[in-house]
């Protein structure tokens, strides 16, 4: 009697070949997921770091405000309003663009209005690079230096 052989590969190495198959599509898989994963997950935010009112008893006052990058998306542009306020200087924030995790800071001063001990309100819009704004609200009492 005669004995066929296989031509094939052999079990052992059809084993090892299907391993290094599924290990590569798992590699390709995962770092697909992760990049989307990572630019899905952005997230534009920004706190309040500091903010200070210096006020002298004539009533000049001196504002200081610091806002921190918590997020993911650089912030282009940060504007300070003051809600029925006559205390109200034009804060000018630098540096910016602010990329994330820096801080930028605004300091600036008026002449006339500023009460020692009275609580003012400032509301920030900040608008991030991806288009997208948020609204940050705080107040400060006037204190003398």
């Amino acid at each position: 009697m005669r004995r066929y052989t296989s031509v094939g590969l052999s079990p052992l190495v059809a084993v090892i070949l299907l391993i290094a198959i599924t290990v590569a599509a798992a590699v390709v898989v995962s770092g697909v997921f992760f990049n989307l994963a990572s630019i899905a997950g952005r997230r534009p935010t920004a706190i309040i770091d500091q903010v200070k009112l210096i006020a002298t008893p004539a009533g000049a006052g001196t504002w200081t405000v610091v806002v921190k990058n918590t997020g993911d998306v650089p912030i282009t542009t940060i504007v300070a309003s003051y809600p029925v306020a006559t205390c109200n200087p034009g804060l000018t924030f630098t540096p910016l663009p602010l990329n994330p995790g820096a801080t930028a800071s605004a300091q600036a001063s008026t002449a006339s209005g500023c009460s020692l001990g009275t609580t003012y309100r400032i509301i920030l819009t900040i608008t991030f690079q991806d288009g997208s704004t948020q609204t940050l609200a705080t107040q400060v009492t006037a204190a003398i230096a």
